[in-house]
C-alpha cells in the first residue's frame, strides 16, 4: 500500500518561487497525473516525492509516516528523469539491469524480467547498444524500462515526462502499455506522472493536479477538469477555445425555454442538468444565450454580473445558411478558413458582435459532406449546446489577454 499525503509545500531557488503551499493527497493504486505548462514547478514537486530535493516548509507522508527528511533510497521507488540519467558506459541491458543486480536479485529471474521489458518497449536485439549510439527516444525508453524493473521491490512508480520523445505511434503504445501495467492485477501500482500533455493526462490519469507558477490550481477526475475547470487557464490548457464577454441575465425573462430537456434523452446531457443551472446571459446580440453552470456559481452570481462564456472549439456546431430561427446560442457567420487535420477540419468562423468582427473555431469531425460542402467563403450559422458552455465570473482584461496570450 502506498498512500501519499503533502502538506504545505514550498521551494525556492535564489528567492525565485518554485512550488507555493502546496498540499495533496495521492491514493493507492491511483494514476496521478500532475499537469502543467513548461517550468511552473511540477518536476520540483515530483522530486521532493522521491527525496531527491527537500522542501524549503512542508511535510511528505507515505502510508502516514513522515518521509520528509527521508532519502530516496529509504523511500523504496522507481524514477524515471526527464533527462534519462543513463549510465554512458553501460550497454541498454546493463543500465536497465543495474538495480537488480546492486540489490543481488537472482540473475535468471532478472534476465527474464529485462527480456519482457524490451519486448514490451520495442527494444529487443539492441541489448548492446551504449547511450551515445541511442536516439532520444531510445534512451527515454531505457530509462522507462529502468524504472519499471525497479518495481520488483516497489509499488510507487515516478515518470517525469516518460513519453516526451517518443513519436506519436509509440507514444500511444505506450501509453496503453503503462496504463495496463499500473492497473493490473498483479502490480497494481500506485504512478505519479508529470506531463505537459494534456491529451496524455486525460487518457491516463484517475485524478489530474493542475499546476501553474508553483500553485496547485485544481485538482480532479479528467471529467472534472475539462468540463467544470475552475479558472480560464485550465479552460484554456485543456483545450482550444471560444469565448464570450457579457452580462448575467437572469431575472430577465429569456425568449426560449432555456430549461428544455435535450429530446434525444441524452446521458450525459442529463447528468450536466442534474447538478448545473442554466444561466442566460446577454453578448450584445439580439438574442440571449444561456449555458448551465454548476449550482453553487449560479447562486453566486447575480443578475448584471460581468461574466465570460467559454466553449471548447470540438463543442461548436456547424449548420450551412442562416439557420438562427431553428437554433439557440446561434450567430451568423463566413467561413474564412478551413483546414483538414485527418480525423477533423477545423473551422475559421467569422462572425460581428457590435459592429465589430470576432473570430470563432470549430473543429468538426471529417465526412465527405464536410469536405463538398463546408468551404470557404460561404454563411454558416455556429451554435453550440447549452449543456457544454463554461461560464466564470469575468476575469478582468489583464488576466483574458495573459491567458489568452492577446495582443
Amino acid at each position: 500500500m502506498v498512500n501519499i499525503k503533502l502538506e504545505n509545500i514550498s521551494k525556492s531557488f535564489n528567492k525565485q518561487t518554485a512550488l507555493d503551499n502546496i498540499s495533496l493527497e495521492i491514493k493507492d493504486k491511483e494514476y496521478f497525473i500532475i499537469l502543467g505548462p513548461t517550468g511552473v514547478g511540477k518536476t520540483t514537486l515530483l522530486k521532493i516525492i522521491a527525496g531527491l530535493i527537500k522542501p524549503d516548509s512542508g511535510f511528505v507522508f507515505y502510508d502516514e509516516k513522515d518521509m520528509t527528511k527521508k532519502s530516496p533510497g529509504e523511500r523504496n521507488l522507481g524514477f524515471m528523469f526527464e533527462n534519462y540519467a543513463l549510465f554512458p558506459h553501460m550497454n541498454i541491458y546493463d543500465n536497465i539491469a543495474y538495480s537488480a543486480r546492486v540489490h543481488a536479485h537472482d540473475p535468471v529471474k532478472t534476465h527474464s524480467v529485462v527480456e519482457q521489458i524490451l519486448l514490451m518497449t520495442l527494444l529487443t536485439g539492441r541489448n548492446e547498444a551504449l547511450p551515445e549510439e541511442m536516439s532520444g527516444g531510445m534512451k527515454q525508453r531505457v530509462a522507462l524500462c529502468r524504472a519499471l524493473l525497479n518495481l520488483e521491490q516497489t509499488k510507487l512508480l515516478i515518470l517525469d515526462e516518460p513519453l516526451k520523445a517518443l513519436d506519436a505511434g509509440l507514444r500511444m503504445s505506450l501509453r496503453n502499455e503503462l496504463l495496463q501495467m499500473a492497473k493490473s492485477k498483479l502490480l497494481e501500482l500506485t504512478v505519479i506522472h508529470v506531463t505537459n500533455e494534456e491529451e496524455e493526462a486525460m487518457f491516463l490519469a484517475d485524478r489530474i493536479a493542475i499546476i501553474n507558477h508553483g500553485k496547485l490550481i485544481q485538482i480532479g477526475t479528467p471529467y472534472e477538469i475539462y468540463y467544470q475547470p475552475k479558472t480560464l487557464f485550465i479552460a484554456n490548457f485543456m483545450s482550444e477555445i471560444n469565448y464570450f464577454e457579457g452580462i448575467c441575465v437572469k431575472n430577465e425573462k429569456v425568449p426560449w425555454d432555456i430549461y428544455k430537456k435535450s429530446k434525444y434523452g441524452d446521458k450525459f446531457f442529463a447528468k450536466i442538468q442534474k447538478y448545473s443551472m442554466p444561466l442566460p446571459i446577454d453578448i450584445g446580440l439580439n438574442n440571449i444565450f444561456a449555458s448551465y453552470t454548476q449550482k453553487e456559481l449560479y447562486d453566486e452570481i447575480n443578475h448584471g454580473d460581468e461574466v465570460m462564456l467559454v466553449i471548447r472549439a470540438n463543442h461548436m456546431k456547424l449548420r450551412l445558411g442562416n439557420r438562427i430561427n431553428e437554433k439557440h446560442n446561434a450567430i451568423i457567420g463566413k467561413i474564412k478558413r478551413r483546414k483538414y487535420m485527418g480525423m477533423f477540419y477545423r473551422f475559421e468562423v467569422i462572425i460581428n458582435i457590435n459592429d465589430q468582427d470576432k473570430l470563432l473555431v470549430a473543429t468538426i469531425p471529417s465526412t465527405s459532406k464536410i469536405h463538398d460542402t463546408f468551404v470557404e467563403g460561404v454563411e454558416v450559422t455556429i451554435y453550440f449546446p447549452k449543456e457544454l458552455g463554461i461560464i466564470f465570473r469575468h476575469p478582468g482584461e489583464d488576466a483574458i489577454r495573459d491567458v489568452l496570450k492577446l495582443e
